[in-house]
């Protein structure tokens, strides 16, 4: 007897077995093979999606594809309009936006005639020179305006509150927050000895501390209020069309940015070591949960097919007796085993990219730091595929070997 004759004759008592079992046996542990395969993904794939959502908001709201900063020990980039001009001559460079930060004070329901006893509604915020149409086309700035407009064309003295200093907002700061401030409401902000007086236009509210932190206002009207130059810009952030390029474009304009004191970095490279971290401890965690699913799930396939050896097992005692090898029936238990696992994760894989994940992209689940996709890779998918089987031919073998290794006669004769 060949070795692929075990095998046939295996396959061929696995598939009458299956056949001639309750239906709703195998609707259950179909069902089981299916839960446990969403829950290896699933879990995972959500948890690695909270970092995948946050890294993505920043890359898109805020750094960019590639986020130009002074360099270690420097203040600003210098010689920002001569970099500006070396940018506009880069082709694959689709938009940017020129940001200048510095702290100031911000004061509401500020009076000539406010005693001096009473405590003022006054805050220290960072505010951010912007040129809001660059900053629109570069971040899409305007989407998270929640109350308001956004400042389009010639703005003369209007801004943008980040929801940080409000305090009704959630993402409020804790005891930097101005009271009542309200869309068209007049706040005086003081970055020299002068102070001057802007409208509130509009309010925004992110996942992003670099949006709800900050108070936007136009370019020049910064300029005028700081009394810096224009020429010592804080931040450059640049979308390119061809994302491919990212690299090999952060590394150009690295060098076009030593002469102005500064580093070009990717998107990825800004954020650091933090997502990354993330990432890695979401993936463990996500694997241990999933180890949980798949222990109850190893454990359910166990006592199924356990159970169900045993109810043959005068039936096993006779095929032995005719001379039907213990390999052969062991054989039929794991094909019944890889069975339930195939179409186990046939189902699951057809719920997780016609269901899930287009649902997920769509309808993020809105977490306090990051709006939570559902993350899954083909190399993850096929891994937690391959751990599903392995699992579920331990959880075949082991029950079959524990019948067949029985005496004959005593398995015939039910002893």
């Amino acid at each position: 007897m060949t070795f692929l004759n075990p095998l046939k004759i295996g396959f061929f008592l696995a598939s009458r077995q299956i056949k001639n079992a309750n239906l709703w046996v195998n609707v259950l542990i179909i069902f089981i093979m299916t839960v446990t395969f969403l829950n290896l993904v699933f879990i995972s794939g959500l948890l690695e999606g909270l970092v995948t959502g946050a890294s993505k908001d920043s890359r898109e709201h805020y750094s960019g594809d590639i986020i130009i900063t002074p360099d270690e020990e420097k203040i600003n980039i210098t010689g920002t309009l001569r970099l500006v001009e070396e940018i506009n001559n880069i082709e694959e460079i689709e938009n940017y936006s020129v940001r200048y930060l510095q702290g100031a004070q911000v004061e509401a329901d500020y009076s000539p005639f406010l005693r001096p006893n009473i405590e003022r509604n006054a805050i220290n915020a960072t505010i951010t020179g912007v040129n809001f149409e660059n900053e629109n086309n570069t971040t899409r700035l305007e989407e998270f305006i929640v109350e308001g407009e956004y400042v389009y064309e010639s703005p003369q003295n209007k801004v943008l509150v980040g929801s940080g200093f409000l305090e009704e907002y959630e993402s409020a700061i804790e005891g930097s927050t101005l009271e009542g401030i309200e869309v068209g409401d007049k706040i005086k902000i003081t970055a020299l000895e002068t102070p001057k007086e802007y409208i509130v236009s509009g309010i925004l509210e992110a996942k992003l501390n670099q949006i709800n932190n900050r108070i936007f206002i136009d370019t020049q009207q910064f300029i005028s209020l700081t009394g810096r130059s224009v020429q010592n810009s804080d931040e450059i952030a640049i979308t390119i069309n061809d994302p491919e390029k990212i690299n090999s474009l952060a590394s150009t304009l690295s060098k076009i940015a030593e002469n102005s004191d500064a580093r070009a970095e990717s998107w990825r490279e800004s954020q650091g070591q933090f997502f990354e971290d993330l990432s890695v401890t979401f993936t463990i965690l996500g694997a241990v949960i999933g180890a949980i699913g798949l222990a109850v799930a190893s454990v359910t396939l166990f006592i199924v097919i356990f159970i169900n050896a045993i109810s043959r097992e005068k039936y096993i005692g006779i095929l032995k007796g005719i001379g039907v090898g213990g390999p052969i029936i062991k054989y039929s238990y794991l094909f019944q085993s890889i069975f339930y696992a195939l179409i186990g994760s046939l189902i699951g894989l057809f719920l997780l990219y016609a269901f899930l994940v287009p649902y997920f992209y769509e309808n993020p689940i809105d977490f306090p730091f990051s709006d939570g996709i559902l993350d899954v890779t083909p190399e993850g998918v096929f891994l937690r595929v391959v751990i599903l089987f392995v699992s579920s031919v331990a959880a075949g073998f082991i029950p079959s070997h524990l019948i067949v290794k029985k005496n004959t006669i005593d398995s015939i004769l039910g002893r």
